[in-house]
């Protein structure tokens, strides 16, 4: 590993990076692309949002969640 701190180092030159957009797919393997599933939002069955609950300390500030 390298031991020069990160302030110091000249940016690496883009080709040795891969080329524009190689980086950063979520896939296992190197530019393989996206993983495989459709866009859009997640499944009708799983609940992601947030319930917003009364806080359970008698001190705590009541504050609005930034939700709809």
């Amino acid at each position: 590993m390298n031991e020069t701190p990160k302030r110091n180092r000249p940016e690496e030159p883009q080709e040795e990076r891969g080329a524009k957009g190689s980086r950063g797919t979520g896939s296992d393997q190197p530019s393989a692309g996206p993983a495989d599933r459709p866009e859009g939002k997640g499944s009708d069955t799983s609940d992601t949002s947030v319930k917003p609950r009364k806080s359970r300390h008698p001190d705590a500030p009541d504050l609005q969640s930034g939700g709809g």
